[in-house]
């Protein structure tokens, strides 16, 4: 009974407090990923032209200049935007963060959750290693998703 109300060896201070952290910063990085990939006129893959026509929607010039793209897919718009060298990086580094930030914050409150309701010692420490392995396994499909897209690509010709 003692051992419950000493301190931990582990400081979890610091988790609990990032986790809080990483909270706030996925809800900021949420609305800029709305902005920019449903409501910035140049780079929109949703426009309401989209929704009420059915078409596709149209690239702004500067960025058909930039890329070549005319009436590029929500694919190509991706794509050219991962493979632009002048934002390529920006965007990758933004999306690594994202995904970051996202599998600590959803894999620490699970492993809170199992903390709270696993009574099992054995237990508890299987699903909470087995769950930080899932998220490691998402952590490397995505960064290499991540990283890897754009690489080779080239948009469609005009016709």
């Amino acid at each position: 009974m003692r051992h419950l109300y000493q301190p931990s060896p582990r400081p979890r201070a610091f988790w609990w407090f990032f986790h809080r952290v990483s909270g706030s910063v996925l809800v900021i990085m949420l609305i800029v990923h709305y902005w920019v990939q449903h409501y910035d006129p140049a780079t929109a893959t949703m426009t309401s032209e989209l929704l009420s026509e059915g078409e596709l929607p149209r690239y702004g010039e500067a960025a058909q200049a930039r890329t070549g793209l005319v009436e590029p897919t929500p694919y190509d718009l991706v794509m050219a935007r991962l493979a632009d060298p002048a934002y390529a990086w920006f965007w990758k580094t933004y999306n690594l963060l994202f995904l970051l930030f996202a599998l600590h914050h959803g894999f620490y409150g699970l492993s809170n959750i199992i903390g709270d309701y696993v009574r099992h010692d054995m237990a508890r420490l299987l699903l909470t290693v087995l769950a930080w392995c899932v998220a490691l396994f998402l952590l490397v499909v995505g960064a290499y998703s991540v990283i890897t897209a754009g690489w080779n690509y080239t948009p469609p010709k005009p016709g």
